[in-house]
């Protein structure tokens, strides 16, 4: 038996050795087992082969996942999966809700909301959904995938993303990718309401809804009044409020008008309000800590011109910076800090694309077919509901609650297992450690492609008419 050195590398970093799959994760196979009635035995297969690559540290580039199982699976192989194989993503979406409400006894919670890009090069212009987008992030126009997510809290342990939607864009460049095909364009926030009705349609409870000031407009603030579902929403400092007005406005023709107020800019409105909450963290006596402030809150209810009806609007005023954000409920009775606190639940489907994009390889995914890049998406999802289920799972392990861990944490766990199963089969396996050497060494040197020199291929000789021209 051969004793082969093992050198461990952090993952996704070029230029560095990373250790192969030794197995399939367990925790992967059985979390994906939902999506065995719609799919066949070697398509389950290779689809916990991609998500375990993707959890162990592998690109989500397909050369890169064959790499990681030195090749057992070849690039075609995969590529004929998320491109061509006979499936349906819809009915596999539809399994994978139905099997986190089977997880979860979920009674109430948030609905969050919200879209991020999936940058691209210029080159990548027959990636499925690529259009010409301004990213205001960045400040200029890129080409990218806008995909409008629908994620679940319930302001705890259980979290995870209950579908998607790739935003297409109603005008500019058409992309090659297209083939003169007319897609139907829909608004973000119609895409929205889409997923939400989706997902109560599918036994989903009516929880709270959370979004940024992207959706904090009226035609979706109308829809999700049509749901009957509550909502916290961030609006853009230029709204106005409805006041009283001083005197009684008349007509032209000397009648009482219809519209008996005045408008003032939400800044100015919240000026005139003398009562506000500071919040922050107490004093620490113990470790001679001060007290120390991180918003100050003002509230009040009022109507809006943009948006009917009343609501509670909440302003929170960040000390240190003097920038000011403003949030709307329908929850009249709510104070400003209960307003604030269930807002700061959105910030879960932050932490939700900074995984996505920095442990899961989200962006990385090149796939051109509309079926490879919706399957890349769902992966991308179930991978994030698989770790915090992990998570989840240790919390509640023998009904004592602990205290929770970051997804990288898990991810690490993952990693750190697959470390030892790597090392025990080279012990056992002479010739899985031979293939490891024999591919690592294949990727060590890359000869340069030779120079050709330039030939004559065609003599042309110009007429009197091209010579008078």
């Amino acid at each position: 038996m051969i004793a082969w050195p093992i050198v461990f590398f952090a993952p996704k970093i070029e230029g560095q050795v990373k250790i192969p799959c030794a197995k399939r994760l367990p925790f992967v196979v059985s979390g994906l087992a939902f999506l065995q009635p719609a799919l066949t035995g070697i398509q389950f297969h290779n689809i916990t082969l991609v998500a375990t690559a993707l959890v162990l540290g592998s690109r989500f580039h397909l050369s890169a996942i064959s790499l990681m199982w030195l090749k057992s699976k070849s690039v075609s192989t995969l590529s004929y999966l998320f491109s061509h194989a006979k499936f349906s993503t819809k009915e596999m979406q539809t399994l994978y809700l139905l099997q986190m409400l089977k997880r979860y006894s979920i009674r109430d919670g948030y609905f969050l909301i919200d879209d991020t890009m999936n940058h691209h090069t210029k080159f990548c212009q027959w990636i499925h959904g690529v259009f010409i987008l301004f990213d205001h992030a960045l400040g200029t126009n890129l080409k990218a995938t806008c995909v409008v997510f629908l994620y679940y809290s319930n302001g705890c342990n259980v979290k995870f993303p209950i579908t998607f939607r790739i935003y297409y864009k109603g005008t500019g460049k058409l992309m090659p990718w297209q083939f003169g095909k007319q897609r139907e364009c829909k608004t973000k926030y119609d895409l929205a309401i889409e997923m939400l009705e989706w997902a109560i349609h599918h036994g989903f409870p009516k929880c709270i809804v959370l979004a940024d000031s992207w959706y904090g407009i009226a035609p979706f603030v109308k829809e999700l009044k049509r749901l009957h579902l509550s909502y916290v929403l961030e609006i853009k400092s230029d709204r106005n409020v409805k006041v009283p007005c001083q005197e009684v406005k008349l007509t032209p023709k000397g009648r009482v008008a219809k519209r008996q107020f005045d408008t003032m800019s939400l800044p100015q409105y919240f000026k005139t309000l003398s009562t506000s909450i500071r919040c922050g963290f107490p004093a620490d006596l113990d470790k001679n800590r001060p007290e120390k402030v991180l918003y100050v809150l003002k509230v009040a209810t009022a109507a809006l011109t943009a948006i009917p009806g009343r609501h509670r609007i909440v302003e929170s005023t960040d000390p240190s910076s003097q920038t000011a954000k403003y949030l709307v409920t329908d929850q009249l009775a709510w104070e400003a800090i209960k307003i604030f606190s269930v807002y700061s639940q959105r910030w879960t489907i932050e932490e939700f694309f900074r995984n996505a994009k920095q442990l899961t390889d989200m962006e990385g995914a090149m796939i051109r077919s509309e079926q490879g890049v919706t399957l890349a998406l769902c992966l991308v999802s179930w991978l994030d509901s698989l770790l915090h289920l992990e998570n989840y799972a240790q919390c509640i392990a023998e009904k004592l609650p602990k205290e929770s861990v970051t997804i990288p944490s898990i991810v690490r766990k993952a990693q750190d297992e697959n470390l030892h199963a790597f090392i025990e089969r080279v012990r056992q396996d002479d010739e899985f450690a031979q293939t490891w050497v024999d591919t690592h060494r294949e990727t060590i040197e890359r000869k340069r492609r030779p120079r050709k020199p330039l030939a004559p291929l065609q003599e042309i000789t110009e007429t009197s008419q091209e010579e008078a021209a």
